[in-house]
């Protein structure tokens, strides 16, 4: 396994700049995430962002062993900047990949051609979206909105994903301003490698609720009404 450190414009930029020298795409490597971190500057813009991953062998699933599979990016090789998570056999939950990194303006408009906002980088997550267009942008990719639990596997047992309480160092809890839109991977990942988990960003859920901009209740998902910004963020079965 090799470790590889590399620095670019935003979280996307520099895992895509790590694995280019390992002569790699995002669609072909398979690999963990180490460590991230982002760097603003005096307007609170992402000036430079820097990660650290190591590179897995090409494996199949089944060769490797069931402990070394959670959290691994592209784990078979078919599921670019997705982790595998192990599901729950208490809620039936099978094990399923998720999107590290919630849906962009890029990747929105592979599928819809619509102008994006002069002050909006490409890498921020799309909001906006109804949850039937989410609905049919998750179809279109072959994939599908996640369910409460699946979400609950990702955020682990605390009530935010890096514990207890708000840490302006792991996430900002609540949203921000209706002018401003954080670039995607603005606070550091979860153990698994997801990128604003239960800091900032809502995200539509199958059901029709949304989750991820705050604690996490018993429950799962919140009423969709009252909540911004509603982004999305993809899964797949493993």
């Amino acid at each position: 396994m090799a470790s590889i450190h590399a620095n670019g414009a935003g979280v996307r930029h520099a895992i895509a700049r790590a694995l280019a020298t390992a002569n790699l795409s995002p669609h072909d490597a398979i690999f963990r995430l180490k460590r991230a971190r982002i760097d603003l500057d005096s307007a609170g813009d992402v000036a430079r962002a820097d990660v650290s991953i190591e590179l897995e062998p090409a494996l199949p699933i089944a060769e490797r062993r069931p402990e070394s599979l959670r959290g691994l990016v592209n784990a078979d090789g078919a599921h670019s900047l997705m982790a595998w998570l192990p599901g729950d056999p208490r809620t039936g939950t099978a094990p399923f990949f998720m999107d590290i990194l919630a849906v962009s303006w890029s990747r929105w408009r592979e599928q819809h051609d619509v102008p994006q906002p002069g002050n909006i980088d490409r890498y921020c997550p799309y909001l906006g979206a109804s949850l039937e267009e989410a609905r049919a942008f998750a179809r279109a990719e072959g994939k599908r909105l996640p369910t409460a639990a699946e979400i609950r596997v990702a955020w682990g047992p605390h009530p935010l994903p890096w514990g207890e309480g708000a840490d302006p160092s792991c996430g900002r809890v609540g949203r921000p301003r209706y002018d401003v839109v954080p670039e995607g991977g603005l606070h550091p990942p979860n153990p698994d490698g997801i990128f604003d988990l239960g800091a900032w960003l809502w995200q539509w859920l199958e059901d029709g609720t949304v989750a991820g901009g705050g604690p996490l209740g018993e429950e799962g998902g919140a009423p969709a009404e009252g909540r911004w910004p509603i982004g999305i963020r993809l899964v797949k079965d493993a």
